[in-house]
């Protein structure tokens, strides 16, 4: 399983490779790496949501399912917790990047990769947790103001509006119909290389030099990748479900920090460059730390 992990992870910096060219030589701007943002959150990750619920109904896995919520909780806690203490309370964008990881333009390829498109299922089931929390927790963290706290932004977050749909068509006797099946599974397979273009173009876009030269970043990249994915270990040794699924809440305990890292913190003031320095630095050493890190709890769980 490392070895096909060190695969999906060299195919994925080909491709994050692209963006950087494609920035570089002026076919993509900051706008168009918005737009693109844009057409990967509302279009590509619901579609593969949908995708990956629109199969029979399974008791075992739905509970399995919900086994996989409840123990991300648990990995959410924790991972507060590190973070608070790790960063300091003071350090709000150091904090956010440590407790919210990258699944969508991450983790979701790599399990694809890893695993196949059928254990997508179980990280729908953590976008159901990871979005209440991250529109709560997370933006109160990041903006220091409970009155930012939208219910509305959670009920109506495209993600979650496609774990409910998808959810509705897994409980359901039917399937959707041939035409609609295609379009969503067509979408679904852009989405991939299109969230590898985006952290290319980002990383065209950012000023290395700055980043590198805050030291803050360094502590947030190994409690991000190293602290937080092995002190899931010992929780999911605890996991009723297949080794396969322990996996998956492992590459998504190990997987960078969430892009919208640097997008919170440009809307709530906080550090932008700090912020943009932790989600590409995180993204550029998982690609060394999740091989060891995954390898190491291959041997444990």
């Amino acid at each position: 399983m490392v070895l096909i992990l060190i695969k999906q992870i060299l195919v994925m910096l080909c491709m994050m490779s692209i963006g950087v060219v494609l920035y570089k030589i002026k076919q993509i701007d900051e706008k168009g790496v918005a737009q693109l943002s844009n057409l990967a959150l509302y279009v590509g990750t619901p579609c593969v949501v949908i995708q990956s619920l629109a199969i029979d109904f399974d008791a075992t896995r739905l509970s399995a399912g919900l086994l996989v919520m409840l123990f991300f909780l648990v990995i959410f806690a924790v991972s507060v917790l590190i973070a608070r203490f790790g960063c300091g309370k003071p350090d709000r964008v150091g904090q956010f990047a440590v407790v919210f990881s990258n699944s969508g333009f991450v983790g979701i390829p790599l399990i694809q990769g890893i695993l196949g498109d059928e254990y997508v299922f179980y990280v729908t089931m953590t976008l159901v947790v990871g979005t209440i929390t991250f529109w709560t927790y997370g933006v109160y963290l990041m903006s220091g103001d409970k009155n930012e706290v939208s219910v509305k932004k959670i009920l109506t977050n495209p993600n979650l509006l496609a774990v409910i749909i998808g959810m509705i068509l897994f409980l359901a006797p039917f399937k959707l119909p041939y035409v609609l099946a295609k379009t969503i599974s067509g979408m679904a397979n852009m989405n991939t290389g299109l969230g590898m273009i985006i952290l290319g173009a980002t990383l065209g876009a950012s000023n290395i030099g700055m980043m590198i030269a805050d030291t803050r970043l360094y502590k947030a990249i190994a409690l991000r990748l190293l602290v937080v994915p092995l002190a899931s270990i010992p929780i999911l040794m605890f996991m009723p479900v297949p080794s396969e699924v322990r996996m998956v809440m492992m590459i998504i305990a190990a997987a960078p920090a969430a892009s919208a890292t640097s997008m919170l913190a440009l809307k709530y003031g906080a550090d932008y460059s700090y912020g943009t320095g932790l989600a590409i630095g995180t993204t550029i050493i998982s690609m060394i730390t999740m091989p060891i890190v995954l390898a190491i709890a291959m041997k444990i769980l």
